[in-house]
C-alpha cells in the first residue's frame, strides 16, 4: 500500500505542474454548479409566487401539459439532470487525466525506470489511477456536494428528496458509486495511455470511452436513485468487480 500511495503522490505532483489545466477544470465545474443553483432558485422563486406559478402552469398548458404540479415536475427533471452532470463531469475529468498518465512517463523517458523499480505492475496501475482520481474527488465533494446541499434546502426540492442529501440512496451514489465508477473508467483510460503511441491517439481513444461511459455510468448513478439503497449498493459492487478486472488486465498490458 505504501508503494501505491508513493506513486499516487508522484502522479499528483506531475498534475500540479499544469495549473492552467487544473484551473480550467475547476472553473468548468464551478460554472455547472452555479447554473444548477440558478435554475433551481428561479423555479423556487416562481413557485413561491401564486401569480407567477399560475402563469407558468397556463403557459405550459399551451404545450399540452396542464398539470398543476408542472413546477415540481420541472424541479424534479432539473435535479435529475443536475445529478447526471455533477457525476459525469467528475468521471470525465478523471478519465481525461488518466488518459495521459502512462503516456507522459513514456514521453519523459521515466517509464523504463518505473518498470525496473521494485514495484508490482498492479501497484503501478493502482497508484497512477489513485493519483488522478483523489484530487478531483476532493473538488467533487466540495463543489458538487455543496451544490446538492443548497438544492436540498429549497422548498421546490422537498418532493424530490430521494435524489438529494441526506437521502441514504443519494449518499451511497455520491460517496461510493461515483468514485468507484470514476476509478474504473480512469483505469481503462490509463491502460489506453500505456498502449497509445502519441497524445492524439490517447485523446481520441479516451473520448471514445467517455462517450459510452457517460451514458452508462450516468444512468446507473442518477436514473436508478429512486430504486432504493439496495440497487445503489449493487451498482457499487458491480463497479468494484470492474475495477478488479481492469487492474488485472492493466497489469498484463503494461508488462
Amino acid at each position: 500500500m505504501t508503494r501505491i500511495l508513493h506513486i499516487a503522490k508522484r502522479e499528483w505532483l506531475e498534475l500540479r505542474r499544469q495549473p492552467a489545466m487544473l484551473g480550467v477544470i475547476g472553473l468548468l465545474y464551478l460554472a455547472i454548479c452555479l447554473l444548477i443553483i440558478t435554475a433551481l432558485g428561479l423555479l423556487d422563486t416562481i413557485a413561491a409566487d401564486p401569480k407567477q406559478a399560475a402563469f407558468m402552469a397556463e403557459w405550459f398548458s399551451m404545450f399540452g401539459d396542464g398539470s398543476a404540479d408542472v413546477l415540481s415536475e420541472l424541479a424534479g427533471g432539473t435535479i435529475a439532470l443536475s445529478n447526471f452532470l455533477l457525476f459525469t463531469q467528475f468521471l470525465g475529468i478523471t478519465a481525461v487525466m488518466a488518459g495521459h498518465t502512462v503516456l507522459h512517463d513514456r514521453q519523459c523517458s521515466t517509464l523504463p525506470f518505473l518498470l525496473l523499480a521494485p514495484v508490482r505492475r498492479y501497484e503501478l496501475i493502482a497508484g497512477k489511477v489513485l493519483g488522478v482520481v483523489l484530487p478531483p474527488f476532493l473538488g467533487y465533494v466540495v463543489l458538487a456536494g455543496g451544490t446538492s446541499l443548497l438544492a436540498a434546502g429549497l422548498s421546490i426540492s422537498v418532493p424530490h428528496q430521494v435524489m438529494l442529501p441526506p437521502s441514504s440512496t443519494w449518499l451511497i451514489a455520491f460517496f461510493l458509486g461515483a468514485p468507484v465508477w470514476a476509478t474504473f473508467i480512469a483505469t481503462v483510460c490509463a491502460i489506453i495511455s500505456s498502449v497509445a503511441k502519441d497524445v492524439r491517439t490517447a485523446q481520441q481513444s479516451v473520448w471514445f470511452v467517455m462517450f459510452f461511459a457517460t451514458f452508462f455510468c450516468g444512468y446507473l448513478l442518477t436514473m436508478l436513485l429512486e430504486d432504493g439503497v439496495g440497487t445503489q449498493l449493487g451498482v457499487v459492487g458491480l463497479g468494484l468487480l470492474c475495477i478488479g478486472g481492469a487492474i488485472a488486465v492493466g497489469s498484463q498490458v503494461i508488462s
